[in-house]
Formats: C-alpha cells, sequence, structure tokens
C-alpha cells in the first residue's frame, strides 16, 4: 500500500505562485492508496481545495476544519482509494491557532485500518500536549494496524513503542522535508503491523515541503514493539 503524506501549503510555492493544478497531477502519478494532506482550503476566498484534488483523482475524501475562513476552513485533508468510515475531527491543545487531528478508518487487507493525519503546532508548549494526546490515542488503538502522518513542526518526534518512524527504518531521518530550510518536519509513523519497504522524498518545489511517500506491506503477524 502507498501512503503519501504532503503540506500544500494552500496549493502555492514557495513564492506564492498557484500550483495545485501541478500538485494535482504529481499524486496522480503517484498513484498512492492514501493520501494525508496539511494547509488545505475548502473555502471561497481560496477554493474547495479537498473537493478538487478529489474529484480530480476520484479518491474518498475527508476534511477536518482548523480554522474559519470566509464562508469555509483550513485544516487536514485525507483522500483514499477506499470507503472512509468513522471520521472524526479531534480538536488539538493549542495556545493560538487551533490545530486538529483528521481520524477515519476503513476495511482493507482483511481488516480495519486507523488513519490520521494532522499538523502540529508552532508552539512547542502547545505541540507537546498535542503529541501527548496523539500518542493516548495510539494506545487505545494499539490491536489494529494504524497509520498517523503530516507536518508535526518538528525535526525530533517519536511514538516509540508503539509506531514506527518510516523514515527512520528506512536510514532516511536526515533528509529534509521542508527543503528551503533544511529541516524535517513531515512523517508517516507505522504500526508495527506494517512492514515499511520503501520510503522517499519526491523533489518537486510545487509547495514549500516535498510530498513524503511510504510503501507498506501489512504483515500477517505483526512486529514485535521494541
Amino acid at each position: 500500500m502507498r501512503v503519501v503524506s504532503y503540506n500544500i501549503h494552500s496549493g502555492r510555492d514557495l513564492w506564492w505562485r498557484k500550483r495545485l493544478n501541478e500538485m494535482t497531477l504529481t499524486l496522480k502519478d503517484l498513484q498512492p492508496d492514501i493520501i494525508g494532506l496539511q494547509e488545505v482550503h475548502q473555502n471561497g476566498k481560496y477554493g474547495y481545495q479537498a473537493n478538487y484534488l478529489a474529484d480530480q483523482l476520484q479518491y474518498h475524501l475527508a476534511f477536518s476544519p482548523s480554522i474559519a475562513i470566509g464562508d469555509g476552513y483550513y485544516g487536514n485533508a485525507l483522500l483514499s482509494k477506499y470507503a472512509l468510515k468513522n471520521v472524526e475531527a479531534i480538536v488539538l491543545p493549542a495556545r493560538k491557532e487551533q490545530r486538529t487531528l483528521l481520524y477515519a478508518s476503513f476495511q482493507g487487507y482483511g481488516r480495519t485500518i486507523t488513519l490520521c493525519v494532522t499538523h502540529c503546532s508552532l508552539n512547542q508548549v502547545s505541540r507537546l500536549a498535542q503529541l501527548q494526546l496523539m500518542s493516548a490515542l495510539i494506545q487505545q488503538h494499539a490491536k489494529d494496524p494504524l497509520l498517523l502522518m503530516g507536518d508535526f513542526n518538528a525535526s525530533n518526534v517519536s511514538f516509540t513503542p508503539h509506531l514506527m518512524d518510516c523514515a527512520l527504518v528506512s536510514g532516511q531521518e536526515k533528509r529534509p522535508t521542508l527543503p528551503a530550510f533544511r529541516r524535517r518536519l513531515d512523517y508517516i509513523f507505522a504500526s508495527h503491523h506494517w512492514n515499511i519497504e520503501r520510503y522517499e522524498l519526491l523533489p518537486v518545489n510545487w509547495s514549500d515541503h516535498v510530498p513524503v511517500i511510504a510503501d507498506l506491506r501489512l504483515s500477517e503477524f505483526p512486529a514485535h514493539e521494541e
């Protein structure tokens, strides 16, 4: 199963030029099963970007509004080849700008698979509280295969022992996902139900971030947590 996490920067590149069409073509070429998106607009001012991407790719869509903008919102989105259920936008603790965790699940490979996508705060105190809440949620779903992805706005994030960092397992944890600032902020985490077969970053400049890609295979017997 191919999973992509991508902060689309409001559909614009580092110089604020519109790049949503290029992003769409890139995602089509990648042919992912699951896409987790951050900094997505669903409003008249910037466009209904989540709907556009879902329509163009013909994927199922879930959206979690984080901030009200005009007649709509700005937040996170999940695009999936599989029908999504149990969709929930979980409000995360934050001192200033509101943040959310988008939670959903689907039936696949004979299992219930849990998906989470988020965009953490820049503020360290808020971010630590958000990570603690996510850790508690992860432990509640320890029996089922789980994927957590997003922009965590930090270079050292870990959910050990419950989740594996796909980049770390692949020996690519030093590669920046925000190239202009040489920082790694974007992650894909997987529970021990998964075998991580491939991890890569796609060097396109449609956003200030690059797409993070992981190819995973569901194991019949989950690996032991370390």
